[in-house]
């Protein structure tokens, strides 16, 4: 069965436009995956852990076949041939690819939640989110991502980047 996917992806290491699509092309290399949507990019503010660089962050929607956790496994090999190490929470990374949303699916277990427990929280996912999927209702929240972007409390920066040139 194929299921629509939304996974956010983020970089502040190195090459930042370039290691997020490079885990685009290696996502769309695994086995069912397609792409649906593609956000553009924004450079956004650390959220979490506040003394890093700034980070690039999007959001794509797929289609595929591989359930939620052959699809996290996946998704954290290519992190790691991307050259993702884990230092700290919410620290400085090569790239992160988190799972968003799976369709409406709720689930949780102890490697993954699903849809990921801080959307609502975080306007570096949610503006890249509402440009590709506005109307897309959160399953736990019950409210459009217009909705959850418009009542977002998080004030850090998230600004689009043109023809990759960061205007701070």
């Amino acid at each position: 069965m194929e299921n629509s996917v939304f996974i956010g992806l983020g970089s502040n290491q190195g090459e930042m436009i370039k290691n997020c699509n490079q885990a685009i092309e290696e996502i769309l290399k695994l086995d069912g995956c397609s792409l649906i949507a593609k956000s553009s990019w924004y450079y956004t503010q650390p959220w979490g852990k506040e003394d890093q660089d700034w980070f690039v962050n999007g959001v794509i929607q797929i289609r595929t076949h591989l359930n939620p956790h052959e699809l996290l496994l996946k998704l954290k090999e290519i992190e790691s041939q991307l050259g993702r190490k884990y230092i700290s929470r919410w620290g400085p990374r090569s790239i992160d690819a988190d799972i968003l949303f799976y369709g409406h699916l709720r689930f949780k277990s102890s490697d993954l939640e699903i849809p990921h427990p801080r959307i609502h929280q975080r306007k570096f996912v949610l503006i890249p989110m509402a440009e590709i999927a506005p109307h897309f209702i959160h399953p736990v929240f019950h409210k459009t991502i217009v909705e959850l972007l418009n009542n977002v409390s998080d004030s850090k920066k998230v600004i689009r980047v043109i023809k990759g040139i960061y205007i701070r």
